[in-house]
């Protein structure tokens, strides 16, 4: 039953008055206490009301307590809530003047490593057993010299694919399309005191789609190329400021890895470094890789000079130089004898903080042990030559995604002891574009 308002009059002293009554209805009385309580405000006589606001309510409470229970609680919790937001001060005034730089897109609280982990007596601390990966530029030259020859056989940590479309095989019917993939892991072990050690695992795999064949020995173009190896990085820092590192690594580089004894490979590097003024140094020692450009011991012979953090450099083999000549642009420049050479130009937009472009040019080889191969001392080498232009876009967890496409060129592959059998079994293939992906831990 709904029951509308009626009209009475009172009398006082002061004249009469028409009042507005409503009977509350039993239902309404027996539904819920919220109810009655709505219905009986609105059969408070005109002397209870203090002041127009309160007199302007009554009506409106009567139709409240018309409605049903829940719909009346839901009014009453949503008016509770509204007292805060009415409490709540007045927004600040603008303030002019230059704007803020734009914020990092990586939030602190979601990336680790942009934040401290915390003292080792916190209760929570899901990172502590491994802790930030080593950051080479906080190290000494001779403990990054290592940890630099451990990257350049096995990669930046992370992984790459790369892929070089169809083109045609110089004087055989056939084409050649190459899909190259590489995964690198780096772990430290060791960083106490003195003493500092990483492990390494790297993977790299060529796959071939080609009918093409190696013109001198008759052997098929082999369908597919892998170098597995897990090396140790280990340096040591005397009281005389000296320091004596290793290298060493073993695994398989082959068409068929493991496949037998004469596809394993084992390599090794030492060297010391020599302190003279502020962080420069002296660098000896020797390097004997079998898969590389020059497969004998070569000798590590260099002088480190780091005037400044914008610039550093080792005069001598092997050559590496970074020079960061403006805030927004840096140049990397390495050269490996005998034939391995990388120059990159990086440059850094205002506007995108996580954001670099580049420009880059490399001259690289790769050899592995076919498992077929007529002489046993022979390697299957590959030369190219590219130029390259990318992207690298920063992400959480200290990661870099790098897209990138160019121009590859000068491409042949052949069987030999070295690069002076190059003539040998040789197979040029055409140049051509290509694009790769890479998604590696920056440094």
């Amino acid at each position: 039953m709904i029951v509308r308002p009626e009209i009475v009059t009172t009398k006082g002293t002061q004249g009469t008055k028409e009042e507005k009554t409503t009977d509350c209805p039993d239902s309404v009385a027996k539904s819920s206490f919220v109810s009655f309580v709505v219905c009986s405000l609105s059969k408070l006589p005109s002397t209870a009301c203090l002041d127009d606001a309160i007199c302007a309510f009554v009506p409106f409470a009567s139709r409240i307590a018309t409605m049903p229970s829940g719909r009346i609680l839901a009014l009453l919790i949503v008016a509770a809530n509204s007292v805060w937001a009415f409490a709540q001060d007045a927004p600040p005034s603008a303030i002019l003047g230059v704007p803020r730089t734009q914020p990092s897109i990586i939030d602190p609280a979601f990336d680790p490593f942009l934040r401290p982990l915390g003292s080792p007596d916190e209760p929570f601390r899901p990172f502590a057993p491994l802790g930030q990966p080593t950051n080479p530029a906080c190290e000494g030259i001779g403990t990054r010299f290592g940890l630099g020859l451990l990257s350049a056989q096995y990669g930046t940590p992370g992984y790459g694919i790369t892929w070089i479309p169809s083109q045609p095989v110089a004087d055989q019917p056939t084409n050649m399309s190459v899909l190259r993939q590489d995964l690198s892991v780096f772990a430290p072990i060791a960083r106490e005191g003195a003493d500092a050690g990483a492990l390494g695992l790297g993977i790299r795999n060529g796959l071939f789609s080609t009918d093409a064949i190696l013109p001198n020995s008759g052997l098929p173009f082999p369908s597919q190329t892998w170098d597995i190896q897990a090396g140790l990085a280990y340096s040591h820092s005397w009281d005389n400021g000296w320091t004596t590192g290793a290298v060493v690594s073993a695994g398989s580089a082959s068409d068929k890895p493991f496949a037998q004894s004469n596809v394993l490979i084992a390599s090794l590097a030492m060297y010391t470094t020599f302190p003279t003024v502020g962080r420069d140094a002296w660098i000896l020692g020797f390097s004997y890789i079998p898969t590389s450009d020059a497969p004998y011991p070569l000798p590590i012979v260099g002088y480190y000079w780091e005037p400044n953090e914008d610039f550093s450099v080792n005069l001598g083999a092997p050559f590496f130089l970074k020079w960061r000549f403006t805030d927004r642009a840096t140049l990397d420049l390495v050269y490996v004898p005998i034939r391995t050479v990388s120059a990159r130009m990086t440059w850094q937009p205002i506007r995108f903080e996580n954001v670099r472009a580049y420009g880059a040019f490399n001259w690289s080889n790769e050899a592995v042990f076919l498992a077929d191969r007529l002489e046993t001392d022979y390697r299957f080498y590959s030369y190219e030559k590219r130029f390259t232009g990318g992207l690298q876009f920063d992400l959480p967890w200290r990661l870099s995604l790098d897209l990138a496409a160019g121009y590859v060129f000068d491409r042949f592959y052949f069987q030999g002891r070295q690069y002076s059998d190059r003539n040998n079994d040789r197979v040029n293939v055409g140049s051509g574009l290509f694009g790769s992906l890479q998604l590696r831990l920056k440094f």
